[in-house]
């Protein structure tokens, strides 16, 4: 896909976590702003992405697509189903609500109902994106398809690609931390069978003539999990932490005959973006209170420069702001440690310029301020009932 389209170099998730993440790229807007701060959210009883917003499905959908989602949800549990995908602008609906699922046999929802899958999840998602092609491409059609490879769990790699490509595997000492050979094998082994099912989807849109009508982009909802197998290198930390390998990831886009093959683009860009360059391509209009914007214009060089002033942000008591090649990062409990990088010069955040550029520091931790104030307050989810004690318990007091 990178040799057919343009890799974005700096394409960034706003969150190295998967429910957030998800959640701006649906809604075109910081997650701060629509509910979904932390995965907990999607997580917790009757709630889930904020209602009031519309989101890419909706946007689309209202423009004449056909919209289906395949695989992974994760914007509110299946109790209110008003939180679901059917009820947020998605037509067709094959996947599972929470955060994780097996590989195989999976319990997975097909519309809103609970279906046993014995396929692979992996090729079943794959599958299923195919089916939706043949139903629908002969209209506009927007179809995510979140695959849950390779996040956990990971103990279903199949074993013959382990041992056909993975087995030699001996040196894990990259990047953070080591992880041992087992681990790295199991997760090159799912990403593999990953590339395979994407390439099953590739071909389908070949074989229906559909190439030069449909942007196609790859991406991953946030840097990979170190310990369980992932590597992140050159880049510094993975999920859950504020530097690059936690949300600056593999983004990818391929669309012959409209953006450029085999090229590279080096500035900034989010998944924020999605939602008003999907927008415009459907020729209709993003909501209005959005943060991101088109990306078009500048693909197509009708722009030029940075498309993004600034880029921000804001994880648990992590923060971070990115001003074209410069990056500052804080923590809530060590302010009087800040640092400051310049990717272009070291993507890998290891040399600390805090010290010799303090004019610059200081006006991307002033701007971070800014943004921050316009927030809202954080929701925190409320903490379950406390259990009552059981009937042994009971009776042992007595």
């Amino acid at each position: 896909m990178a040799k057919e389209g343009m890799r974005f170099t700096s394409g960034y998730a706003t969150a190295a976590l998967c429910s957030p993440s998800r959640a701006a790229l649906l809604t075109g807007r910081y997650q701060q702003r629509n509910g979904l701060e932390n995965n907990r959210l999607a997580e917790t009883k009757n709630m889930g992405l904020d209602l009031s917003l519309k989101t890419l499905a909706d946007v689309l959908g209202g423009a004449g697509y056909a919209t289906g989602l395949v695989g992974k949800w994760h914007q509110g549990v299946g109790e209110n189903k008003e939180y679901t995908p059917l009820r947020r602008g998605f037509q067709e609906f094959f996947g599972f609500y929470g955060y994780e699922t097996s590989y195989t046999p999976a319990t997975l929802i097909r519309g809103e109902e609970t279906v046993r899958e014995t396929r692979r999840s992996t090729v079943a998602f794959a599958e299923e994106a195919c089916a939706f092609m043949d139903r629908h491409g002969d209209q506009p059609f927007f179809l995510e398809v979140a695959f849950s490879a390779a996040h956990t769990p990971l103990e279903g790699a199949r074993k013959d690609i382990v041992a056909a490509k993975f087995a030699e595997i001996t040196d894990l000492n990259f990047t953070d931390s080591p992880v041992n050979d087992a681990k790295r094998r199991n997760f090159c082994a799912l990403v593999t069978e990953l590339d395979e099912e994407i390439g099953r989807i590739m071909a389908k849109l070949n074989a229906k003539g559909l190439d030069e009508k449909t942007l196609v982009i790859y991406m991953s909802d946030n840097g990979r999990w170190i310990g369980l197998g992932g590597n992140n290198g050159p880049l510094r930390g993975g999920k859950w932490g504020i530097y690059e390998g936690g949300q600056r990831v593999p983004f990818i886009w391929r669309w012959p005959g409209v953006l450029p093959a085999g090229k590279e683009y080096a500035a900034p860009v989010s998944t924020l973006d999605f939602m008003p360059t999907f927008a415009a391509m459907a020729g209709t209009s993003p909501p209005q209170e959005i943060d991101g914007l088109n990306l078009l214009p500048f693909l197509r060089g009708e722009k030029h420069g940075a498309p993004h002033g600034d880029l921000f942000w804001k994880l648990n008591d992590q923060y971070a702001i990115v001003r074209e090649s410069w990056k500052a990062v804080r923590f809530k409990g060590k302010p009087n440690m800040p640092e400051l990088y310049e990717l272009s010069q070291d993507p890998g955040e290891q040399k600390n310029l805090a010290g010799d550029k303090p004019e610059m520091l200081e006006q991307l931790n002033m701007a971070w301020n800014a943004w921050n104030a316009t927030l809202p307050p954080a929701f925190v989810p409320p903490k379950p009932s406390p259990a009552k004690p059981d009937q042994a318990r009971s009776n042992n007091k007595k």
